[in-house]
């Protein structure tokens, strides 16, 4: 493997640790930040620096260690690559005043 091979792994594991960690620890994921490592994951499968088998299983293995089973669930049945978001929704008040 050439150091640009080690190195594009290195980040994307890095990248792809970020991500699930501040989703499991309930920190939203910018829409940004979420299409930067998309795109990043798109132009390694492109440069044939990583392929699509060892993304789906540092998915599936970050997913399993982060997630509850039922988020983690879906990186199982997706064959896809797919960055799936698991924050939780914000609660919602109704408003006290009729208009």
């Amino acid at each position: 493997m050439t150091k640009l091979v080690e190195e594009f792994h290195r980040q994307l594991r890095e990248r792809l640790q970020v991500f699930f960690r501040d989703q499991s620890e309930g920190w939203d994921i910018p829409p940004a930040q979420l299409y930067r490592l998309e795109g990043f994951i798109e132009a390694g499968l492109s440069l044939q620096l990583v392929s699509q088998d060892e993304v789906r299983q540092q998915l599936l293995s970050l997913a399993t260690d982060y997630l509850p089973e039922e988020d983690a669930e879906l990186y199982r049945q997706d064959e896809r690559i797919v960055l799936h978001l698991h924050m939780k929704t914000a609660p919602v008040y109704p408003s006290t005043s009729s208009t």
